[in-house]
């Protein structure tokens, strides 16, 4: 079956989305230079997941998100996905226009419905999030934007400051390649991934052309900050994931353990928004 993918644009900016495929915007080109900022597993096709399946063997990129879990949890209505459930869900559109789409995710193995809405204006694309999440579980709710390396990419942080998610996993943080953490270069076989110690809101990338991406998100709810990188190292993928998340740490009970999550039932509400020059 044909996987339909539907266009939002402006004069500036274009964008791809597959409510199919997890809602996840597919392609966000920049018109004036033809740079599209998501990354593309191109070793797998664009195809439907099972629920349940491992997500690092059917991770086929894009810009997506991760509810209510990361690594698998148990919770009291059943054991959370790889991942959770939101990346392998099927959205049923809203609303669509030349400048917007609004889709909802229902019948998800949680019980919960969340509304999602893609929008453009100008060289700017806005996410808005909206769910009613019954369970009385703590939980997890994480973007996952991935952005392609180039010959190089360049982080452009107000603060640097970085702890390894696990210090068994990647080879940056724990040597002496601190510093190549968030300056990336394709295919050097570096890979690590991270949390951003008080972070702003603000993340900017740049390319080896002079291509930038401006992220701003919500801090009330997404108050913690996450960045996973491989140049080459893991899985032989060149990318880079920008993680906004509402726990500090990846497991539920660590982040329950040290107050960094947040639980249900609960009105969630979160957005971004990305600009692109």
């Amino acid at each position: 079956m044909e996987i339909k993918k539907y266009l939002i644009e402006t004069k500036e900016i274009s964008a791809e989305i597959i409510p199919a495929l997890g809602g996840r915007i597919e392609s966000l080109i920049y018109k004036p230079t033809s740079k599209n900022w998501v990354w593309k597993n191109n070793k797998i096709k664009s195809t439907k997941v099972l629920k349940g399946s491992n997500y690092d063997e059917n991770w086929q990129g894009g810009w997506e998100e991760l509810f209510p879990n990361d690594a698998i949890e148990d919770f009291s209505w059943g054991k959370g996905y790889d991942h959770g459930e939101l990346w392998s869900a099927s959205w049923k559109i809203k609303e669509l226009d030349e400048n917007k789409l609004s889709m909802k995710a229902k019948n998800l193995t949680s019980g919960t419905e969340f509304i999602k809405t893609i929008s453009v204006s100008q060289s700017r694309i806005n996410v808005k999030y909206t769910g009613r999440i019954n369970f009385e579980d703590y939980f997890l709710f994480k973007l996952h934007l991935a952005v392609p390396v180039g010959s190089r990419l360049s982080f452009k942080l107000k603060n640097y400051e970085i702890t390894p998610i696990d210090k068994n996993f990647g080879n940056i943080l724990e040597s002496n390649n601190h510093h190549k953490f968030f300056n990336l270069e394709r295919d050097t076989g570096l890979y690590d991934f991270g949390y951003l110690n008080n972070p702003t809101n603000e993340v900017t990338i740049e390319d080896e052309n002079k291509n930038k991406l401006k992220l701003n998100y919500d801090m009330h709810n997404l108050k913690y900050l996450w960045i996973f990188q491989s140049q080459g190292g893991w899985m032989g993928h060149n990318v880079a994931v920008i993680e906004p998340c509402t726990n500090g740490r990846k497991s539920l009970k660590a982040a329950i353990s040290e107050n960094m999550s947040i639980k249900g039932p609960i009105n969630f509400e979160t957005n971004y928004s990305v600009e692109l020059s």
